[in-house]
């Protein structure tokens, strides 16, 4: 009986094992048919859209903050107070140099000027009567000389009753716009109150502060961009007239102006203006955006090499609408990955495909 059992026992253990060699024997065939699968798919290449590096025309701008003001402007201050008896023109018209803004009563400079001509026409006989009788040595030398101081006075007179009545007329001193006028026949002006403002609005003046790094670049004659929030979809063009001679002490920042055509005078003082100054051009290479990847700190981009992906870390300049310029890490004869980047990795098989770019692009 024992016999028996131990003999039971024994086959009952070589099936064991039998059963266990079948199935370990399975599923190790099962875990190379696996692995041999994933080799076989990562020997697949994959498929990437490249482009080349492209040349294009770069800008060194900076950007800056910025305002309007007009090339000339003016307070009109009457000269002398008086009561006002016309004002021939309106807020915000366009005037000519000369042009009469405000007449204030003159009568009474008008009757001093006549006056004075009376008395300047009897010390002008005066004078030329005592010549003659100098010319015939019958007067003597003092009393012509009584008359030729007389005669000069009259004359002075004269020339100040003349811009007395000249003041009681107010003109504009260059052509251009008035500001607001705010007075009517019959007020009364003093002289230390300015009743408007003249501006020359043909061209405007943009004042803008730049850090003192950017001085040496700065020249009369470069080109300055403008845009204002009054004209959101509209970029005007000025030229650099000026830079500061000295650097502020307080904020180590400098001066420059520029001057921008107003022919339409859409432009008035006192607007904010996002400034672009160009300080110089140059050739630089460019890439799509799409190419770039950014990762933490680092920025790279996938070039192909002898059919496979090489991860190639870049230096990004200037954006360019739409690409970038690459300061440092391309040449330009490089197969940049523009589509299909997202499965790669360093080292990576590849298949370039120009239909497959246009797909991922889209």
């Amino acid at each position: 009986m024992n016999k028996f059992l131990k003999f039971s026992l024994g086959v009952c253990l070589v099936a064991a094992f039998v059963v266990a060699g079948m199935f370990g024997t399975r599923m190790l065939l099962s875990v190379d048919d696996g692995a041999s699968a994933d080799q076989q798919q990562e020997r697949q290449p994959t498929r990437v859209g490249v482009v080349s590096p492209e040349i294009r025309e770069i800008e060194n701008a900076v950007s800056a903050i910025g305002t309007l003001r007009p090339m000339r402007a003016v307070d009109i201050v009457p000269n002398v107070a008086g009561r006002v008896i016309e004002v021939p023109v309106t807020s915000g018209q366009e005037v000519s140099e000369g042009a009469i803004l405000v007449q204030l009563d003159d009568r009474a400079q008008r009757a001093a000027l006549a006056e004075a001509e009376a008395t300047l026409s009897e010390a002008d006989q005066e004078y030329r009567r005592y010549q003659q009788l100098e010319e015939s040595n019958t007067a003597a030398e003092a009393r012509l000389e009584q008359a030729r101081g007389a005669f000069l006075r009259a004359e002075a007179l004269m020339q100040m009753a003349e811009a007395a009545l000249e003041d009681r007329v107010i003109r504009a001193p260059f052509a251009g716009t008035l500001g607001l006028i705010d007075i009517e026949a019959g007020a009364f002006l003093n002289d230390s109150e300015a009743l408007t403002q003249l501006a020359d609005l043909s061209s405007v003046e943009v004042s803008v502060t730049l850090p003192e790094r950017y001085y040496e670049q700065v020249i009369p004659g470069q080109k300055l961009e403008v845009s204002t929030p009054a004209y959101p979809t509209s970029t005007f063009e000025g030229e650099v007239l000026l830079r500061a001679t000295q650097i502020d002490l307080g904020t180590r920042s400098f001066e420059i102006r520029a001057r921008i055509d107003n022919g339409d005078g859409r432009l008035v003082g006192g607007m904010f203006a996002n400034s672009r100054l160009v300080l110089d051009t140059y050739d630089g290479l460019a890439i799509p955006d799409d190419a770039i990847i950014s990762q933490g700190i680092s920025t790279y981009v996938y070039i192909i090499a002898d059919g496979a992906a090489v991860r190639t870390d870049i230096t990004v300049g200037a954006t360019l609408g739409g690409m970038s310029e690459v300061r440092d890490g391309l040449n330009e004869n490089a197969q940049v990955v523009v589509a299909g980047w997202d499965e790669l990795t360093d080292g990576a098989t590849v298949q370039i495909d120009e239909g497959f770019m246009q797909e991922g692009l889209e």
